[in-house]
């Protein structure tokens, strides 16, 4: 998704009160973390008038099912353009129904690390979310000889100074719900 060379910072709308900012951002994608199916086919127009390409995470999405119809009716006709998740077998689906996927991990202990090793040669997507920040930068090197591809760091990037960390530790950009480092 992201391998034009340059580093990105995703505007991560966690509340709808910040939309109209994040569609001021000069990215071409946003991440609507907090919607309910209620809104989100108005919500995702509104952001493709915008010339906004929309990303969620299907498991945030309040009202949403989590099978074959909920992965059809994300893309035919909530109409988003990338879908993410930490379940293999749930992007695996939506990768099935021509959806652009993110894999989110969480780097919560060192188990959970050697857990997501063992499936990450099962992972197609996209691209790859690590979080929490602080960890995803002591992880990405491991992580990419690995796996190869594209990553975004997230999770509690909240300054300039780890927003510029995550840029210098090698990844594609950043997802962050922080509204003042979306300029």
């Amino acid at each position: 998704m992201f391998h034009d060379g340059l580093f990105h910072v995703i505007p991560s709308v966690r509340d709808i009160r910040y939309l109209n900012q994040a569609l001021k951002n000069h990215e071409e994608w946003l991440l609507l973390s907090n919607i309910h199916i209620g809104n989100l086919k108005s919500v995702t127009d509104f952001c493709h008038k915008a010339g906004k390409k929309v990303m969620v995470n299907h498991e945030l999405v309040g009202g949403l099912g989590a099978d074959r119809t909920a992965c059809q009716m994300l893309k035919n006709y909530y109409q988003v353009d990338a879908v993410m998740g930490s379940s293999n077998r749930k992007l695996a689906m939506m990768n099935k129904e021509g959806l652009p996927t993110v894999r989110r991990i969480a780097l919560i202990d060192s188990l959970a690390v050697d857990q997501v090793f063992s499936t990450l040669g099962d992972t197609h997507c996209n691209m790859i979310e690590l979080r929490p920040a602080f960890y995803a930068i002591r992880t990405l090197e491991r992580f990419q000889k690995e796996h190869p591809g594209c990553y975004v760091a997230a999770g509690f990037i909240d300054d300039k100074e780890m927003l510029e960390n995550v840029k210098k530790a090698g990844f594609s950009g950043a997802m962050t719900s922080c509204v003042k480092l979306w300029s």
